[in-house]
């Protein structure tokens, strides 16, 4: 038995876990939270602080999106978070500039977060 059109309009969009956008994101978003609060990163706290926001806000914004009433609604909180996602992938750049990520630790965030921002794109309604 199948879905109608106006059920799949009124229902939410589900369990956000799910999405692997939202686990690819939260990891990472641990993931930075764990390496940034370990690191010299408290001689740079506008860059913790805003890394961390922007990782935290794209899981954020996909678990908003799947409670919302449509796949539309789900889009347009994917658009929210790809910005935020792309501000991530900005950050791990600074990060690595001002000595608080190595090399191999960049490559690898930076690898990641790219990954995240096209898996956000791809739930987006840009």
């Amino acid at each position: 038995m199948g879905v109608t059109a106006a059920q799949a309009i009124v229902q939410p969009m589900g369990d956000f876990r799910k999405l692997i956008a939202w686990q690819e994101s939260n990891r990472l978003a641990v993931d930075l939270q764990k390496v940034f609060d370990l690191r010299r990163s408290r001689a740079y706290p506008g860059i913790r602080d805003q890394i961390l926001r922007a990782a935290g806000s794209v899981p954020d914004n996909l678990a908003e999106g799947c409670a919302k009433r449509s796949r539309l609604e789900l889009a347009r909180s994917a658009g929210v978070a790809y910005p935020e996602a792309k501000e991530v992938c900005s950050q791990i750049e600074r990060a690595r500039g001002c000595g608080i990520l190595n090399e191999a630790e960049y490559q690898e965030y930076a690898a990641r977060a790219d990954r995240v921002a096209k898996l956000v794109f791809g739930l987006s309604d840009f």
